[in-house]
């Protein structure tokens, strides 16, 4: 019987062992996701829906960026050109970036 006891004892405290491991892993794992900042290039055009202004993309193609660090100084022009252009931007959140360059120029606007 005490053998008995002393396998599933140690059983229990494998178990364990392994499923704090493995909680532990998938912790660093999610953390490191969390900081990774993503810069993208982007070609499109910017438009203005309402208050907001947004990138109609083209490459990549069919999407629609919001854009959180707007400055309508500089974006107005672009909005009313409906040219094409190349912009750099971090993505902050899903569809949600901060423009750091247009068509090869510093984007002015401080990033919040």
């Amino acid at each position: 019987m005490k053998k008995r006891q002393m396998v599933t004892f140690l059983m229990a405290v494998f178990f364990l062992v392994f499923a704090s491991l493995a909680v532990q892993c998938t912790k660093t794992q999610t953390n490191k996701q969390d900081t990774r900042v993503r810069d993208m290039a982007i070609t499109g055009e910017i438009d203005q829906i309402r208050h907001n202004y947004i990138i109609r993309a083209k490459k990549p193609s069919m999407i629609i960026f919001t854009v959180l660090n707007p400055d309508p100084k500089i974006l107005d022009e672009y909005v009313k050109t409906g040219k094409t252009v190349d912009v750099d931007v971090r993505i902050v959140s899903g569809d949600n970036v901060d423009i750091m360059t247009i068509d090869g120029k510093e984007y002015s606007q401080k990033i919040k």
